[in-house]
């Protein structure tokens, strides 16, 4: 049975435990320049399930990247049970894959409750770390309730831009970055439908955006800076109407993809980072047959066939300490196919044209830093207009969730807000950010917004 099949097998499973109403089917549609938009779905199904995300080829195929196929309402909830008082819809939209051909994927657009203020709304594009090859893990099922939380961790980060967007008065946009196949770690896909998905969210009046020039930053932490970060490298080409005043990246990903596998090659994260081999198979046919024909060891065919499967929480836990790159025939990461994913999807191809916030440990368990050194190194030697790069020192990988929040909500909040980034390129190295006055002042702010949306609240309102 191929991928899909497994995947819809496990669907269907999941399916039994999914008939949960999302709410009542509209009235009324809800009219937009350019599609109608549907009621919320009387029943929350995971994508492979739902027909939403699987429009005509044809319908995709004629269209402009970034242009709305089908919209609808959602209703939003935390862990699929807590609902959020959060005016919310999804976008199908047409964008682009690694190849140039035209595909289609979804994004969330959420919106404070309340009217805008003059002149539209901001509009932060937030990149949920998905890192998972099964499209039921997809920030878009995750979010709407009555979806079942198997990815408890994308669940909980869902939490992140809502306090520190929606609470600022912002649109939200929660794009499924990894497109139809879930190609985890793809960069230059997930980076076009990240922007494509901006695009889309500006052309939805309900968004109540500005159209192009609707001032944009772009978030992710981990699996969410292989969109982001790309995208500071690729907008200025791929999407130049685009107001992106920012981006802010946290743990970085793409610096180096095969020291990043080499070093977690039977360490406790080997199942996280193997995932990318399922995630670019999906994308890359003559990764698939790396795959097929060169691992010899049928255990690990089956342990690489399993993370199609699972979202991350489970794919990581599954045989921690194994050996994947040994039961290749020869070094994989010299077979072309995987010389030509690295060469198209490594960051540093090209200098970002906004300014970028990075944070990286010194320690990362699970991503070394030298990557990030170098590319920040490269970034500053060939004029990026503002690199702020910390490199925070007690601290990890999973530590630097918290830590990088501070830094990069306070860039974020001042680009978008219009105060000047600092030109040039400005290195720290900060001991521990949680013993740092910004860390509590930023806290302070976050979590009290946070708790009120779990309690129902309208947060952001006249923002």
């Amino acid at each position: 049975m191929n991928r899909r099949g497994w995947g819809r097998l496990l669907a269907t499973g999941i399916a039994v435990g999914l008939l949960v109403t999302t709410g009542q089917a509209g009235s009324t549609a809800e009219p937009n320049r350019e599609v109608r938009v549907e009621p919320a779905p009387a029943v929350t199904l995971p994508p492979e399930f739902d027909e939403f995300y699987s429009p005509p080829a044809g319908l995709v195929a004629d269209a402009e990247p970034g242009e709305i196929l089908r919209a609808r309402r959602i209703n939003p909830a935390f862990f699929g049970l807590i609902q959020l008082n959060i005016d919310a819809w999804q976008l199908l939209y047409r964008t682009t894959n690694s190849f140039g051909e035209p595909i289609s994927t979804v994004t969330t657009v959420l919106v404070p409750k309340g009217p805008a203020p003059e002149g539209g709304r901001k509009l932060l594009s937030y990149q949920i770390a998905e890192d998972s090859a099964a499209q039921y893990c997809a920030p878009s099922y995750v979010i709407q309730s009555g979806a079942i939380p198997f990815d408890y961790v994308n669940a909980a980060e869902v939490m992140i831009p809502i306090a520190a967007g929606i609470g600022q008065g912002w649109t939200v946009a929660l794009p499924d970055y990894e497109g139809p196949n879930s190609s985890y770690g793809t960069s230059r896909l997930n980076a076009q439908t990240t922007l494509d998905g901006i695009r889309a969210a500006e052309n939805f009046a309900p968004a109540q955006l500005s159209g192009p020039g609707t001032p944009t930053a772009l978030w992710g932490y981990s699996g969410g800076t292989v969109p982001s970060s790309f995208a500071a490298e690729i907008a200025q080409n791929y999407a130049p109407e685009l107001n992106i005043v920012g981006i802010a990246a946290g743990g970085v990903a793409a610096a180096d993809f095969p020291a990043a596998l080499r070093h977690n090659n039977r360490g406790l994260y080997t199942g996280l980072v193997m995932g990318v081999f399922a995630g670019v198979s999906n994308e890359y046919p003559e990764v698939r047959e790396l795959l097929r024909n060169s691992v010899v060891d049928p255990v690990t065919n089956l342990l690489i066939a399993s993370k199609s499967l699972l979202c991350h929480p489970m794919g990581t836990a599954l045989v921690p300490f194994y050996d994947y790159l040994g039961a290749f025939q020869g070094d994989p990461f010299e077979h072309p196919a995987l010389r030509r994913f690295f060469a198209e999807n490594a960051l540093g191809q090209h200098t970002p044209s906004m300014p970028v916030y990075i944070y990286h440990a010194q320690y990362d368990e699970i991503l070394p830093n030298a990557g990030v050194d170098r590319l920040i190194g490269k970034y500053c030697a060939e004029g990026a207009p503002s690199v702020v790069y910390e490199r925070e020192l007690v601290a990890e990988h999973i530590s630097g969730v918290a830590g990088h929040i501070p830094g990069a909500f306070t860039f974020v909040r001042d680009r978008l807000n219009g105060v000047p980034a600092t030109a040039g390129c400005t290195i720290t190295s900060p001991v521990f950010v949680p013993g740092e006055p910004r860390f509590w002042q930023a806290m302070a702010e976050l979590l009290p917004t946070a708790a009120q949306a779990l309690i129902g609240q309208a947060i952001g309102a006249g923002k």
